[in-house]
C-alpha cells in the first residue's frame, strides 16, 4: 500500500535521508532528480511539488514497485 501523500516518508525520500535499494531505472532517476532540486530549493512550494511527483509516480507503478514501497516504508 502506497502511503498517503503526507506520510513523512516522501519528504525522506526527496531529500536523500531515505535511500531505497532498486534496479528500477525510473525509480532511480526519480530519486536523483528529486534530491538534487530539493537540494537547490528546500522551500515549502518545491517540496510540495517533489512530493507530488513522487507520489503520483509511486500510484502510477504500483504493481512493479512492491519491493521499492515496502523499503519505503521501513525505518
Amino acid at each position: 500500500m502506497i502511503p498517503p501523500i503526507n506520510h513523512a516518508a516522501w519528504l525522506r525520500l526527496i531529500s536523500g535521508e531515505k535511500t531505497l535499494t532498486t534496479t528500477n531505472v525510473g525509480v532511480n532517476m526519480l530519486i536523483f532528480n528529486s534530491t538534487l532540486r530539493y537540494r537547490r530549493d528546500p522551500s515549502p512550494a518545491n517540496v510540495s511539488a517533489l512530493v507530488g511527483h513522487a507520489h503520483e509516480f509511486f500510484v502510477k507503478y504500483e504493481p512493479s514497485l512492491r519491493a521499492e514501497i515496502q523499503q519505503l516504508l521501513a525505518r
